[in-house]
């Protein structure tokens, strides 16, 4: 189990996202930008492999994990570069006071933290306004937790705190509601399906009643005219339990795609 804390510019990757990305401790893992025709948009981050974690079958296991400072260098919002007071370049001097120095765009960029560059890594602006989608809160106990969520309970409040157990408790259960009315009309549809097929059977020995009589006329027996119309049947019953059989063959190969498109998005 990996317990180091990661530093700035490291990172730690699931089981399957370090088999996938052929990684182990050691080696190198870059950042992919937003958008690949923002030339001017952030730079990548060239992040240190510090760990692999056990296979815990979560998503976990496709993650990558960084720390929250990592997080925002590869969102733009912290870097780092050479230190301009002591540059001997002065082309890369915009503007120059007693008590600032901006730089231009020609400035150089650290693509990749280390030991020596670590420490130049710096905000512009108020980190308390930089953006955290979400915090797992441990309480210590049960009255914590409860005097906890109580803080988030005003509808003015922007954020919320949920429980992640009656969450996924909550959803269960609405898709199992969605399932038992999926069931019941697969059934009503199923059984008029069926209904029908009898119809159709019916209808088509009714049509064909001259070709039965025919069939006595040359001597055949009940059972070779229940015979020749079983054997319709089971023709017909075969033929639609293959092309079913198809089907459903193709649509599980592509069920996870489908589901990604039609449901997740």
């Amino acid at each position: 189990m990996y317990k180091r804390q990661t530093l700035l510019g490291e990172c730690v990757l699931g089981a399957t996202a370090a088999e996938r990305l052929n990684l182990k401790p050691g080696n190198s893992l870059v950042s992919s930008p937003e958008n690949l025709f923002d030339l001017a948009g952030v730079y990548p981050l060239k992040m240190k492999v510090t760990g692999v974690l056990e296979k815990s079958h979560t998503p976990d296991d496709l993650a990558v994990f960084v720390d929250l400072k990592t997080a925002w260098i590869i969102q733009g919002l912290m870097h780092g570069h050479q230190d301009v007071t002591k540059t001997t370049d002065k082309t890369v001097i915009l503007k120059q006071t007693d008590n600032n120095v901006a730089a231009n765009a020609k400035l150089f960029h650290y693509a990749e933290i280390n030991e020596e560059n670590r420490d130049e890594f710096h905000f512009h602006g108020d980190p308390s306004t930089y953006p955290i989608t979400a915090v797992i809160a441990v309480p210590y106990d049960a009255k914590s937790g409860t005097i906890l969520r109580g803080r988030y309970l005003e509808k003015e409040e922007p954020l919320q705190i949920v429980v992640p157990e009656e969450v996924i408790d909550g959803l269960l259960q609405n898709i199992f509601r969605i399932k038992n009315v999926l069931d019941s009309v697969i059934s009503l549809v199923g059984l008029a399906t069926i209904l029908a097929i009898i119809l159709v059977f019916a209808l088509s020995l009714r049509l064909r009643q001259r070709e039965i009589q025919t069939i006595f006329k040359l001597g055949c027996r009940k059972s070779t005219v229940a015979r020749l119309l079983g054997a319709e049947i089971f023709i017909i019953i075969l033929g639609s339990g293959v092309i079913c059989s198809l089907l459903m063959f193709l649509v599980n190969i592509g069920a996870n795609d489908l589901v990604r498109r039609l449901f997740i998005r």
